[in-house]
């Protein structure tokens, strides 16, 4: 199975000069625990998690403080025809829970550990 196959509909990402708000709300509005942050052209910058969040908190710097001061520059992607497995080991490697996909250098998606595990299970469940 490819990653491709699990990516949902778009992608949800804020600009690097939104404030962390911006991010707060759509991760909200969308039960999703990261946001993309992404360029006018679409390629991504950064990446801003729940983790993300907690450090804004726990350093009490508001949010009204702009994404780029506080997301994670350090973006781990996926290709749409990297498999499962490879997902999975680079999510495992780099102590991450959400994985941007990327197709011709533009954010096509967005893949957590838990879309992983459950594919996986499925797979297993499916040949055992």
């Amino acid at each position: 199975m490819r990653i491709k196959e699990l990516i949902r509909d778009g992608i949800i990402s804020c600009k690097a000069s939104e404030p962390v708000s911006c991010a707060v709300a759509k991760m909200y509005m969308n039960n999703v625990g990261s946001v993309l942050i992404i360029d006018d052209d679409g390629k991504p910058l950064g990446i801003f998690t729940e983790r993300d969040l907690v450090r804004v908190v726990a350093e009490n710097l508001g949010l009204d403080i702009p994404l780029s001061k506080v997301m994670s520059r350090k973006i781990i992607t996926a290709n749409t025809s990297e498999s499962i497995v490879s997902a999975a080991m680079k999510m495992i490697e780099n102590n991450i829970r959400h994985l941007p996909v990327i197709e011709e250098g533009r954010a096509v998606g967005m893949v957590s550990i838990r879309d992983i595990v459950r594919a996986l299970m499925a797979e297993e469940l499916a040949y055992p």
